[in-house]
């Protein structure tokens, strides 16, 4: 009995093994895909990058996102490690933003603020690269062009 029931364990290790190499090598296949037909259908975009620039300052909100983009879903992915970036056709676009972030509150307590769903009306050209942020003190966002070999503002002084 004992041999039956160790034969029948090693059996179900090797079959749950087995299922999570295909999951995951069905993740892959699936992401591989997308990035191919991101990088075919706009390569001639400009990169909007999400990240937060100002690395370190609590005035900036630390996520955020483009929901949006005249009407249609925006479908995000990762520029570079940590920072994830939306493709936009070269033109006149409606942008659909918003931001999230957290402070603390009286000790190890932790609220979370959002801002917006805001629309911004946007015009970009092929090959440039934006950044999108949001200002908590002055509360807006900000849509501006950047460096993509120099992610983050440096404080000044």
């Amino acid at each position: 009995m004992s041999e039956n029931h160790d034969a029948l364990l090693y059996i179900l290790r090797i079959v749950g093994f087995l299922f999570a190499v295909c999951c995951v090598w069905l993740i892959y296949a699936r992401q591989k895909t997308k990035m191919k037909r991101l990088k075919a259908a706009n390569q001639h975009s400009a990169i909007v990058l999400l990240h937060k620039r100002h690395a370190g300052n609590i005035d900036y909100a630390s996520i955020n996102a483009i929901l949006h983009i005249d009407g249609l879903r925006a479908e995000t992915f990762l520029y570079a490690l940590g920072v994830p970036a939306v493709y936009l056709a070269p033109g006149k676009h409606v942008i659909e933003v918003e931001a999230h972030w957290s402070r603390h509150i009286r000790g190890r307590r932790m609220k979370d603020y959002q801002a917006g769903p805001s629309m911004i009306s946007v015009s970009v050209e092929s090959g440039e690269y934006w950044s999108l942020e949001y200002c908590i003190s002055k509360d807006q966002f900000t849509f501006e062009r950047c460096d993509p070999k120099n992610l983050f503002v440096r404080k000044a002084g």
